[in-house]
């Protein structure tokens, strides 16, 4: 499930992305499965303000995110992937 936190000072402040079933399986994570979005997303959103909106954060916070982790994550064994059926 995904979780968002939106701060009080929003637009000006970037909102937390949580993946709470990820917590502790990624250096790039907060505790409570917080992404790490400083180093690259906040910097940008800070740049944007107050073009930006919470679909931003999803898609150019949390999708470079995912695109690097979930991979390492199913190398690793730490998670798998099912593949569906019927």
């Amino acid at each position: 499930m995904l979780d968002s936190n939106i701060p009080v000072t929003y637009p000006t402040t970037a909102p937390e992305i949580a993946l709470p079933e990820l917590d502790g399986k990624t250096a790039k994570m907060y505790r409570g499965g917080k992404i790490c979005l400083s180093d690259h997303f906040k910097p940008l959103w800070a740049r944007n303000v107050p073009k930006f909106g919470i679909s931003h954060a999803m898609a150019l916070g949390l999708g470079p995110w995912l695109a690097v982790e979930i991979p390492d994550l199913i190398a690793k064994g730490v998670i798998s992937y099912k593949e569906k059926t019927g």
